[in-house]
C-alpha cells in the first residue's frame, strides 16, 4: 500500500464497521436517487452525461473531506484514516443503460419493483473495498441511465402522425451511492445526494470541461467521531425482558451473500399512509416497524410469540450542530422493540395500529430517556478494545432480533428555480451484516413523494420464497389502504 498521511483514529462506531469489513461480515451501504431535468429546454446543455458527472462529483469531494479518506489497519485494534492523495473518477464512477423504461408505466399509479437496480444494488453490496487497495476511494458511484432516444408517433391536429422524441440517456439517471459505513452513515447518504443536486445545477451555466482526477486538499481536517461529540452515556438500570418464543431466522453463520430486493410505493398510496400515520398520532418511523412485524405474524408458522426489532437512529440532533449540520459523517445509535403476537388485533390480522402505538412508546422512552437524550446504547463498545473478537465469537449463536427497520426521511428538493436537476424516486440499501437481523428493511421518502422500501437478508438465513411474501404482504397492504382512502 502507498504511504499516506495519517488523519486521526477510528472512533469505536467506526471501527464496528471497520472489523466487520475486514471479517466480510458487512460490506457497505447506498444511497440511490433518480436524476431528472425539469426543464426540456435545458437537455441540449448535458449533451454528454459523464463530463456532466465527473464535474459534480469532483466538487462533492472538495466540499465533504471524508470522501478522500480511507480506514487503514482494520484487522487491529488501533485503526485510523489516512488520506488518498488523489481521486481517479473514471475507477470510482461506473456508468451503465437500462434496458426499458423505468419506471414501468403500468404500476406507476400504486407500487411497482426495479429489477435491474437491484441487480445492481445487490451485486454493489457483495463486494468489498478491499480491491487495489490504498488506491480507490471506499466509496463507488454507479450511474445507471435511462434508455437512448426513441422515437414516438404522435397524431397532430391534422391528423398526420408525427415522431417526437420520449426520452433521452443525458436528461434521466440513477445514482447509487455506495459507500463505507465507517465513513458515512445513512443520512450522510441523503446529503451527498444533496451535494451532488447542487453541484449539477451549479454546472450548467458553465463550460463541459470536465476533469477525470481530483486531488482533495491536503490539509483538510475530518470532522470528529461521535465519542468526541457526544458522551455516550449508558442506561444504569437497563430494562428487563421476559424470555419468550422469538423467530430470528437461522443461526449466525459466515461467509456472508447478501441478497436484495426493492419496492417503491407511488406518491398517490405513500400519501394514504402518511395520513393514516397522523390520524392513529404516529410516526412513519413507528408505523413501519409495525407493519413489517404484522405482515410477519401472517407468514410465520403458528407459535411464533415475539419480534424483536432493531431501530436505528440519528444522534445529530444532540450534536453540536456547527459541526453535523449538512456534513458526512458516522453518528448513530439503535434499540430495540419487542413485538408480541399477543398485542396483535384478534380481529383484524392487517390493523398495523395496536403495534405502531407500542414502537411509539418505546421509541418516546429511548428519545427522551435522559436530559441530554438517550441513553446510547453503542456507548457499551468504548469498553471493548478489540471489537473483532466480539464478532468471531457469535458465530453458531441464535440472533437477536428478526427484523430491522430504518427509515432515513424524506429527501427535499430545494424550491429554487434555478434547481434544473430534480431528485425523485430515493431508495437507501445496504449489504447483510452476518450477526444481524434476519431481514432488514429500508425506507426513505423521495422528492417525488414516493417512498422506497429495500429488504435485505443472507442467503442461508431465510429463503427468498419468504421473502417474497412479506413484500407481497407489504404491497397489499399498501393498495388496501390507497383503496379504502378513495
Amino acid at each position: 500500500m502507498p504511504l499516506l498521511k495519517k488523519l486521526r483514529p477510528l472512533g469505536k462506531l467506526e471501527s464496528i464497521s471497520a472489523a466487520c469489513h475486514h471479517l466480510g461480515f458487512f460490506n457497505n451501504a447506498a444511497v440511490s436517487a433518480n436524476y431528472k431535468l425539469s426543464k426540456s429546454s435545458a437537455a441540449e446543455l448535458v449533451s454528454d452525461i459523464q463530463p456532466t458527472i465527473y464535474r459534480a462529483v469532483a466538487e462533492v469531494i472538495r466540499r465533504h473531506p471524508i470522501l478522500s479518506a480511507i480506514p487503514v489497519a482494520e484487522d487491529t485494534p488501533d485503526p485510523y484514516f489516512a488520506h488518498l492523495p488523489s481521486v481517479n473518477l473514471q475507477r470510482s464512477i461506473l456508468f451503465f443503460k437500462r434496458s426499458k423504461l423505468y419506471p414501468p408505466l403500468s404500476s406507476r399509479e400504486n407500487s411497482w419493483e426495479d429489477e435491474e437496480l437491484d441487480w445492481i444494488l445487490e451485486n454493489q453490496h457483495n463486494a468489498d473495498f478491499k480491491l487495489d487497495y490504498g488506491n480507490l476511494p471506499f466509496w463507488r458511484l454507479i450511474i445507471l441511465q435511462n434508455p437512448g432516444r426513441e422515437k414516438i408517433s404522435l397524431a397532430g391536429q391534422n391528423g398526420l402522425s408525427k415522431n417526437e422524441d420520449q426520452l433521452s440517456e443525458s436528461n434521466e439517471f440513477t445514482a447509487c451511492f455506495v459507500f463505507h459505513h465507517a465513513l458515512c452513515d445513512g443520512m450522510s447518504g441523503l446529503i451527498f445526494h444533496n451535494t451532488l443536486q447542487d453541484a449539477l445545477n451549479a454546472g450548467l451555466s458553465v463550460p463541459q470541461a470536465s476533469t477525470k482526477w481530483v486531488t482533495p486538499p491536503n490539509d483538510s481536517l475530518l470532522l470528529p467521531s461521535i465519542e468526541e461529540l457526544h458522551s455516550l452515556p449508558i442506561n444504569p438500570e437497563p430494562p428487563t425482558t421476559t424470555v419468550t418464543k422469538a423467530w430470528t431466522g437461522n443461526t449466525i453463520h459466515a461467509p456472508c451473500e447478501t441478497r436484495f430486493k426493492s419496492l417503491s410505493i407511488a406518491p398517490n398510496c405513500s400519501n394514504a399512509f402518511i395520513q393514516a400515520c397522523r390520524k392513529n398520532d404516529v410516526t412513519i418511523t413507528s408505523a413501519l416497524p409495525a407493519l413489517i412485524a404484522t405482515v410477519l405474524y401472517s407468514v410465520l408458522p403458528e407459535g411464533t410469540e415475539s419480534l424483536n426489532c432493531n431501530i436505528p437512529v440519528s444522534l445529530r440532533r444532540w450534536l453540536p450542530q456547527d459541526v453535523v449540520d449538512g456534513a458526512m459523517g458516522n453518528w448513530f445509535d439503535a434499540f430495540q422493540v419487542r413485538f408480541l403476537f399477543s398485542d396483535q388485533n384478534s380481529e383484524d390480522s392487517t390493523d398495523i395500529w395496536p403495534q405502531a402505538q407500542k414502537a411509539s412508546k418505546a421509541i418516546a422512552n429511548y428519545l427522551n430517556a435522559s436530559p441530554s437524550g438517550p441513553y446510547t446504547n453503542i456507548g457499551i463498545f468504548k469498553q471493548i478494545p478489540d471489537i473483532s473478537i466480539v464478532f468471531n465469537s457469535l458465530l453458531g449463536k441464535e440472533r437477536d432480533t428478526a427484523i430491522e427497520v430504518s427509515n432515513l426521511g424524506v429527501f427535499t428538493n430545494p424550491t429554487n428555480r434555478e434547481n434544473v436537476w430534480q431528485v425523485e424516486r430515493v431508495v437507501l440499501s445496504r449489504s447483510a451484516v452476518v450477526s444481524g437481523s434476519a431481514i432488514t428493511i429500508t425506507s426513505v421518502g423521495g422528492g417525488d413523494g414516493s417512498i422506497s422500501l429495500g429488504f435485505t437478508w443472507q442467503k442461508g438465513v431465510i429463503e427468498e420464497d419468504f421473502v417474497d411474501l412479506v413484500i407481497t404482504g407489504v404491497r397489499k397492504y399498501f393498495e388496501a389502504l390507497t383503496k379504502a382512502n378513495k
